[in-house]
């Protein structure tokens, strides 16, 4: 019996199909294996047969008449989903063949270059991948290439990040980050600008990831300006998440002069915290989460009120950092209470924070190059789960409770 899969004829004898029926019987691993050096074999033959076709085309060319073949180049090739297998690259004397079927200087088929580089993205180390690189691609590759393959998906991941806003947003999330990465001797700070929306879906989107610059109100301003510059229509924003920066409220009320500006309560209470007595910082806290946590605005006026009674002048530096910030801190009762538990902090982004420090801190070095896809890879493994669970309280309990995520679906959005 024969079957034809396009360029590849499989002949099938009953017998033999029985015979190895049996052999899986007898030691399945050992059987598997054989099965593998058959199906390699069968890609080589494949292989060859296409390079000498490709030869015999090339010669055929009336200005290669007065060329001729000159033997072959033995070598191997690793091939996704297959391994490594042995090709015969046909050589012609004059040394004009150039192959579209395997180019001259090809080793690794272009598509495990981008599993290397997804998976040192993903966060293991060179080094690492290196070693493990056998049992998981089926083909051994060193270090450096590993660090190469990145340029395989950088220009898309960087890409990405620059895409077109055409969804509408009516939440921003905005804070600078900072987080650890590795230089060859030193481990060293860096600083990255973030900004991350609420599209009219209700789900999360990270809108801008900036490394290099600084935490100030006016490299806020050029990143607002270039998020209007992609799409993003600042009518449709309604309000504004951040910290107490100093310029930074102004900056996004000149940038979104419908939206309204909310302060972080984790900024917040741990500016107070640091102003309160040791002795009192535990009631303060409590006392804190019931302005925090208030059923209504009303609720939390009055929660405040009694923090400020029961701290009398003994926490009054603490109740003044607090007070001064109250009408930012409550804005977000004037919005949906669903949302309530999403606009209260800037914590989405230091969920962002957090994958970030998790993909870096394998990496033995890390350079500019490198930390901009990192930057790009982390905002699409974190779009790609924000963007099918929208912000309301229910669904973030579920979103809390999601450790790992698909990444063959994280692969398939950077690559296509």
């Amino acid at each position: 019996m024969q079957l034809s899969m396009g360029i590849i004829k499989v002949e099938i004898k009953i017998p033999e199909l029985v015979r190895a029926i049996e052999s899986f019987k007898e030691n399945r691993l050992a059987a598997l294996e054989h099965l593998t050096v058959e199906v390699k074999s069968s890609v080589s033959q494949m292989f060859n047969q296409l390079l000498q076709t490709e030869m015999s085309v090339f010669l055929g060319q009336p200005d290669q008449s007065d060329n001729k073949r000159n033997g072959y180049e033995e070598r191997e090739y690793a091939l996704k989903g297959v391994g490594c297998v042995r090709i015969r690259m046909p050589v012609d004397r004059k040394r004009d063949f150039k192959s579209v079927v395997i180019p001259s200087r090809e080793q690794i088929d272009p598509r495990l270059k981008e599993d290397l580089a997804v998976l040192h993205l993903a966060g293991i180390s060179n080094r690492v991948l290196a070693m493990i690189s056998k049992r998981v691609l089926g083909v051994e590759v060193s270090t450096d290439t590993v660090t190469k393959s990145l340029t395989s998906v950088e220009d898309k991941a960087l890409a990405w990040l620059e895409r077109p806003l055409e969804k509408k947003y009516w939440a921003l999330f905005i804070d600078g980050t900072n987080f650890k990465m590795q230089r060859r001797s030193s481990t060293e700070k860096e600083p990255a600008l973030v900004v991350l929306g609420i599209d009219s879906s209700n789900c999360m989107s990270i809108l801008a990831m900036q490394p290099g610059h600084k935490d100030s109100a006016e490299c806020w301003t050029e990143v607002f300006k270039d998020l209007v510059v992609r799409g993003l229509n600042p009518q449709s924003v309604q309000i504004g998440i951040m910290d107490g920066l100093p310029g930074l409220e102004t900056a996004f009320r000149e940038s979104f002069v419908n939206a309204k500006t909310a302060r972080c309560w984790v900024h917040s209470l741990r500016n107070a915290m640091a102003k309160t007595p040791e002795r009192l910082r535990l009631a303060f806290k409590k006392l804190s989460h019931q302005v925090m946590y208030a059923k209504s605005e009303n609720d939390a006026r009055e929660a405040f009120k009694g923090l400020k009674s029961a701290m009398g002048s003994d926490a009054d530096r603490a109740v003044r950092c607090l007070e001064k910030d109250l009408e930012s801190l409550l804005v977000h009762y004037s919005f949906d209470q669903k949302f309530w538990r999403t606009l209260r902090t800037t914590n989405p982004i230091e969920r962002v924070n957090k994958e970030l420090k998790r993909r870096t801190k394998s990496m033995e070095t890390v350079g500019e190059r490198t930390l901009n896809v990192v930057l790009a890879f982390v905002a699409m493994r974190l779009e790609y789960h924000w963007q099918r669970v929208p912000v309301d309280s229910a669904h973030l309990e579920k979103l809390g409770s999601r450790k790992k995520n698909q990444i063959e679906a994280v692969v398939a959005d950077l690559l296509h």
